[in-house]
């Protein structure tokens, strides 16, 4: 995939801003700025401080973490950034901007950045509500450290452009200043240069850490579905809608996973979780049809089988998790969003024209044999996108099976998911109960009624997420290495889910274990004072409150 990701627009606001230094610096020190110049270049400068101090002030707050960096440097650059903005603001009123190349290369940068806060916020609504399954991974301590760092990097650098600025700026006998422009500008320059140190020292000793590796390859939220099925499709159009339409799906199933009453159906789910089982077998079938021509090396053809194996072995547990849902239960009537399923569906019929042929439709399931293998990888890019496609299958599979047993829980909860299984109807099962006032075959159901669901649910996730990562090797192991398998599996950790169904029971039985311990919650004992300062305190303390003398 080619999406533009944050760290590109990080990347090319650091060079825009290194280009202006560059422009300053070989600007001659004898022969100040004019006027104009200098109004322009530090609007555009405080454009870039303003956006800075935005980042601080949204991520800020989440980064001093018992293991981030220290609330004293988040505060401290967050405050300077902020004043250092407010006093460039005021020297671009002194005279009407001008042209510039250094005001030109900072006015882009501060277009890239821009772009870059708006992607991150792409990921949650008006209110704060999640648009996308990467919001809550967004509010995570370590996505805002890394950000918090990005941004002290930007402002370190943004710092010595100010400098230079004040430098630069032209003599004005009309206005009195209180302070020279370039003490002013170089004293808080300096203190965010020593905030900023301080923040990279904190991350990377003594135990070095990168905090969110994945951040970078963070895409806009998918806000709309690509078109849908139509004749004709390329196969390089049909690869990138697959992605596409399953970032849209996974995307929608968080928001509704956050609403208090989310509009899906009981069928809806059921055969969205069908269309998902035979996504990751017909996935299975094509990596390991094109096997041969994806690369050559016998090792990596292993890496693919491996990859074919986990994929079929999703296959299997979302066949389960869509057979739960058959079992009594139905939905009440209420508003419904037909293109959850459809969407599923789109991903299918491209996975299976893909393979087949491109008048395949799900009528045709096992009666038509797959094309020659040449037929689909045609061209050396085409293996990229095939993978790519192959990886997105299981990467929507985990975020659907992460939140379905939420919405179910809200259905419950709500009073919309209904069940008529004769056991647990509260008023009877026998026969003889159909005949008294008030008895119904159709009753609310219990959050007991759905925990089978939730079981299958999570099998699903596991495998799903055993599959991702499987694929992501596999793409690797062909030297077709997806970038988005970074984001996802940084994603992953940061919110506790892995592969490994007994890395994840560890993991939860460590977090109970913390929970009941008494030992967690209490403070520990300060450090003993040393000696000579032990009595030197004391001494102190005797010197400004003497002894009473007694009879």
């Amino acid at each position: 995939m080619t999406d533009v990701t944050w760290g590109d627009f990080v990347t090319l606001a650091f060079s825009r801003m290194e280009y202006a230094l560059a422009a300053l610096t070989l600007a001659d020190a004898d022969s100040p700025s004019t006027p104009g110049q200098h109004a322009a270049r530090s609007e555009a400068l405080a454009d870039v401080f303003q956006l800075l101090h935005r980042g601080t002030s949204r991520f800020g707050p989440l980064a001093p973490d018992p293991l981030g960096i220290a609330e004293g440097d988040v505060a401290r650059l967050h405050s300077n950034v902020e004043i250092l903005g407010r006093l460039l603001r005021d020297e671009a009123f002194y005279a009407w901007p001008e042209p510039d190349p250094a005001a030109s290369h900072l006015a882009e940068a501060v277009g890239f950045l821009r772009f870059a806060g708006d992607l991150l916020a792409s990921h949650h609504g008006p209110d704060g509500e999640p648009r996308s399954p990467y919001a809550a991974y967004l509010d995570s301590a370590g996505v805002a450290r890394h950000v918090v760092a990005q941004t002290a990097e930007l402002a370190s650098v943004a710092g010595r452009v100010a400098v230079r600025i004040g430098q630069l700026c032209p003599s004005d006998r009309r206005v009195i200043r209180s302070h020279d422009v370039a003490y002013r500008l170089r004293e808080r320059a300096v203190l965010i240069e020593r905030a900023a140190i301080g923040i990279q020292r904190q991350l990377h000793s003594p135990r070095p850490s990168v905090p969110a590796p994945g951040l970078t390859h963070l895409p806009q939220a998918a806000t709309a579905p690509p078109p849908p099925v139509r004749p004709g499709e390329s196969q390089y159009e049909a690869l990138r809608a697959v992605g596409g339409g399953l970032e849209w799906l996974a995307a929608h199933v968080a928001q509704q996973a956050s609403q208090r009453l989310p509009d899906a159906t009981v069928a809806e789910l059921s055969i969205a979780a069908d269309h998902s089982a035979v996504a990751h077998l017909l996935t299975a079938r094509l990596i390991e049809h094109t096997r041969d021509l994806l690369t050559s090396d016998p090792v990596a053809q292993g890496v693919v089988d491996v990859a074919g194996g986990a994929l079929r072995e999703a296959a299997q547990a979302w066949q389960q998790a869509a057979a739960s849902w058959k079992s009594g239960l139905g939905s009440a009537p209420a508003a419904s969003n037909p293109r959850l399923v459809r969407e599923a569906e789109f991903a299918v019929v491209r996975l299976g024209r893909t393979l087949f042929s491109p008048g395949w439709t799900r009528r045709d399931t096992g009666r038509r044999a797959p094309r020659a293998p040449h037929e689909i990888i045609t061209a050396p890019g085409d293996a990229t996108h095939l993978l790519a496609a192959a990886h997105a299958v299981p990467a929507a599979g985990q975020i659907l099976a992460e939140h379905v047993p939420r919405i179910g829980s809200a259905l419950v909860q709500r009073g919309a998911l209904l069940s008529s299984d004769p056991a647990h109807n509260p008023r009877g099962s026998a026969p003889s109960d159909q005949f008294r006032d008030g008895w119904t075959r159709w009753y609310p159901a219990s959050f007991e009624q759905i925990r089978h669901i939730t079981i299958a649910y999570d099998s699903a996730r596991q495998a799903s997420a055993a599959a991702q990562i499987a694929t992501a090797r596999a793409a690797e192991a062909v030297g077709s290495p997806l970038r988005r398998a970074v984001l996802e599996a940084d994603r992953r950790n940061t919110l506790g889910f892995t592969g490994d169904p007994s890395h994840d029971t560890r993991r939860v039985k460590a977090a109970a274990a913390r929970a009941r311990s008494t030992t967690v919650a209490r403070p520990s004992d300060p450090a003993r004072l040393p000696a000579h300062r032990a009595s030197e305190l004391s001494r102190e303390v005797g010197a400004l409150h003497p002894r009473r003398k007694t009879r």
